[in-house]
């Protein structure tokens, strides 16, 4: 599970962000660690930073995109401890990801992390195939 979440902070964002109570209610799953990673202050952001790693942008030039997109800074770099809090993997536009949420030891804030996978073919996902 570590070496997940070590591929998901090779593409990964920060700022602060505010979390929804449910957020706040899950414990970590893993102590506290310190970070060095990009990381976005949505999931949705994280996913966008993502996807334009993986369609071969350059870090920065994919912040930059993620950060104009959004009209404010919602993607930089963090360094800090963080635990994190949510792990999970989601399909968008078609690809898979590894998402995972952040939580800042200083401040206690959510950043998000999004790691590309694979493009999702689910034909050749079918039972019987």
């Amino acid at each position: 599970m570590l070496t997940k979440l070590s591929l998901a902070l090779t593409a990964s964002l920060i700022l602060t962000a505010t979390a929804t109570a449910q957020e706040t209610k899950q414990p970590p799953t893993a102590p506290p660690q310190a970070l060095n990673a990009i990381l976005c202050k949505t999931e949705a952001q994280a996913i966008a930073f993502a996807s334009s790693m993986a369609s071969g942008k350059t870090e920065p030039i994919a912040i930059n995109l993620v950060n104009k997109a959004a009209g404010a800074e919602v993607c930089g770099r963090y360094i800090g401890t963080a635990a994190v809090e949510v792990e999970k993997t989601t399909n968008h536009k078609g690809s898979l990801f590894m998402v995972a949420g952040l939580r800042f030891a200083e401040d206690g804030a959510l950043g998000w992390t999004a790691s590309w996978i694979t493009p999702f073919q689910g034909a050749s996902l079918e039972r019987g195939a």
